[in-house]
């Protein structure tokens, strides 16, 4: 096991800086032990391509220091896994899923054709412990043989309703996001055939439009009465995004702030995309020729609440903008930035929607404080009009001002300037675009 800090940018090495290389993750709280483990795709080992595949795993005793611990999945279920009968074998396991359910560890994984194809299984593995071994008890939906009509059997994740009623949520562009229901004693779906998908509750409005969703997630908060279903948009080498939509009910319909329909008619609230603060002291590696260029591609992330803390997070990967470390694309005309890290934000609720703190998690209380009035912010808007890099302005709030009525200020750690205690600031403004803010000096 090898220590490792707060979100650190330019050191691309898992067991020396365990936030490198998590791509799409999960968060649980073991019970157990009362460690935190993340779960995230499997693009083979701490250094990159090349190493065993096997999922991923990293633990935590506060959510601000990770551990690297290797690979969860048993010799034999990574064989099984692979296996795409006349296929050549799957080189990699996307976005696992795992939660503590009826005494034992289940993780719900995906194997996919090859990247882009609809054809993918959704494995339920089993364990006794948290780092595994994880065996292969059943596939949970499957969509191989179907046309890019269907869904696909990609990026499981599971919800829980006050009434005890599970859900697994999946899909990925093509048929839109399903969920089905779940055997409390198995985790296997109520439906024993995999091949029926369940109940559609979004989907991609008519072209054109971004690619997605995928990624979805749903979580129920006790506090406010609603399902929120989180989903990302875009493409996840730099204008990845994170949206949402909210339902009084589990299934749906799922609808934005103007009470559009997820299934075909709206995105979505924007709450987070590509994004540049000003830096004088970015927390990163010196050398390599590294710059700042902000944070790409947030996207593909879980709502997690602490039963510790009490408090709700939302945890997603995040892309380094270094511009000397992209790739260009001639046939889309696009850039994609290579390196992906974890990232955990607080998670507020405003006027009953769900909002992320502009900075990363440091193990601040996250409490909210009264907003100084008159005060100068810099100030990002996380606008609907594309899906391109969001760069920060100085903007004056009063006390009186929308924004300050529809936001949560607190104290955390500024990320971009040497870690020094900031206020910050996230909310809703009145033409309904989520906003983060940052104390000017």
């Amino acid at each position: 096991m090898a220590p490792g800090g707060i979100l650190r940018l330019n050191e691309p090495d898992a067991r020396s800086n365990p936030a490198y290389g998590s791509h799409d993750p999960s968060m649980m709280w073991d019970p157990r032990s009362g460690l935190y483990y993340s779960y995230c795709t499997d693009f083979g080992g701490p250094g990159g391509p090349g190493e065993k595949i096997g999922i991923p795993v990293r633990s935590s005793k506060d959510l601000v220091h990770f551990a690297y611990e290797g690979t969860a999945l048993s010799p034999a279920a990574i064989r099984q896994g692979r296996d795409n009968g006349g296929y050549p074998p799957t080189r990699a396991f996307w976005a696992p899923y795992v939660e503590y359910a009826g005494g034992e560890y289940r993780m719900y994984y995906s194997a996919t054709r090859d990247f882009g194809s609809s054809e993918s299984r959704i494995w339920l593995a089993a364990a006794q412990s948290p780092t595994g071994p994880f065996e292969n008890r059943g596939v949970a939906a499957d969509t191989w043989g179907t046309d890019d009509s269907a869904p696909n059997a990609i990026d499981p994740h599971v919800f829980h309703t006050p009434e005890g009623r599970d859900f697994l949520v999946y899909g990925s562009f093509f048929g839109g996001i399903y969920a089905k229901e779940l055997r409390p004693d198995t985790g296997l779906p109520v439906e024993p055939d995999p091949h029926v998908f369940g109940h559609r509750i979004a989907r991609k409005m008519p072209p054109p439009a971004l690619d997605g969703p995928e990624g979805a997630a749903v979580h129920f908060c006790p506090e406010t009465g609603y399902y929120y279903l989180f989903l990302s948009y875009g493409w996840l080498g730099d204008g990845y995004d994170i949206r949402v939509g909210r339902s009084r009910e589990p299934l749906g319909p799922y609808v934005d702030l103007e009470g559009r329909d997820m299934n075909g008619e709206s995105l979505g609230l924007k709450l987070a995309n590509s994004y540049h603060f000003r830096a004088s002291a970015p927390n990163a590696k010196r050398g390599g020729g590294w710059s700042w260029g902000g944070l790409r591609g947030p996207g593909h992330g879980v709502p997690f609440h602490d039963p510790v803390s009490g408090r709700d997070f939302f945890v997603h990967h995040i892309r380094d903008g270094n511009p000397k470390d992209r790739r260009y694309d001639p046939v889309f005309d696009r850039h994609s930035y290579r390196r992906h890290y974890l990232m955990i934000r607080p998670m507020f609720y405003v006027d009953g929607w769900p909002v992320f703190g502009p900075e990363p998690f440091t193990g601040e209380s996250c409490r909210p404080l009264p907003p100084p009035d008159g005060a100068m912010w810099e100030m990002i808007v996380l606008d609907d009009r594309d899906n391109r890099m969001k760069v920060s302005g100085n903007v004056r709030l009063s006390a009186d001002s929308p924004l300050l009525r529809r936001s949560v200020c607190y104290e955390c750690a500024d990320f971009e300037n040497g870690g020094k205690t900031t206020l910050a600031l996230t909310g809703i403004d009145e033409f309904g675009q989520a906003c983060w803010g940052k104390l000017t000096d």
